[in-house]
């Protein structure tokens, strides 16, 4: 499995024109430096209707909630791979006609909006939004940060009262029965725990992750031309 987010990227170039919605492209897509493993970083400044169907446009998310720190950031993870932190915008001052933007929306003030974040999320309870740190934690030890993979699974292993912390060494191993224990107790989302497993399956040798990741960067320039 492989993520898609040149699709994603052009997916929300389309939706910001036809629907007349201002989105910002960020984070490494913006810098130029993804990896096939990046999340997608994009602000948006729309209604409540129209962020749902953004969101939902692209496909069902396996997994839909809201940031707490930092607020006004919702979490987006498809069932292809691709996985979303969307700012939502409340009010901004734009000089720039167009819809979609590749700038750094950072250069200008602007307010976000928690209360959509809240109102669009499927769920807002502690165990459904500690159970995102499972991506995330996949997503940084496929990409070659194993220090930040392991320190976000130890965060879900102490919510969990573990007493044994996951190493680098048995990352593959200890995420799996980790899951497995979650699942157990907090049951997950049927599709969002296969896309996991499906992450887990990837796990080989670091060398393999920078040479993956780099063969996934050019390929999603590619995408972009």
């Amino acid at each position: 499995m492989r993520s898609d987010q040149g699709k994603f990227i052009e997916y929300a170039k389309d939706y910001a024109v036809s629907s007349r919605n201002h989105i910002w492209l960020a984070g490494s897509f913006l810098r130029g430096n993804p990896t096939v493993f990046s999340d997608v970083d994009i602000s948006a400044l729309m209604d409540k209707d129209s962020l749902r169907a953004f969101i939902y446009g692209y496909g069902d998310p396996v997994y839909l909630s809201y940031t707490t720190n930092p607020e006004g950031i919702i979490i987006v993870i498809y069932e292809d791979g691709v996985a979303v932190d969307l700012e939502v915008i409340e009010s901004i001052e734009i000089a720039d006609n167009g819809f979609f933007h590749m700038e750094n929306i950072k250069g200008h003030e602007y307010r976000r909006n928690s209360i959509i974040c809240k109102e669009i999320c499927k769920r807002d309870d502690v165990p459904y939004q500690m159970s995102r740190l499972f991506h995330r934690s996949l997503i940084k030890f496929l990409a070659g940060k194993e220090e930040t993979g392991v320190s976000v699974a130890n965060e879900i292993s102490a919510f969990l009262n573990n007493s044994t912390p996951i190493t680098a060494n048995d990352y593959k191993s200890g995420i799996t029965r980790l899951i497995d224990q979650y699942h157990s107790k907090y049951p997950l989302d049927a599709k969002y725990r296969n896309l996991c497993l499906e992450l887990i399956g990837q796990i080989r040798s670091p060398d393999h992750y920078i040479d993956v990741a780099h063969e996934g960067m050019l390929g999603l320039y590619g995408s972009l031309d």
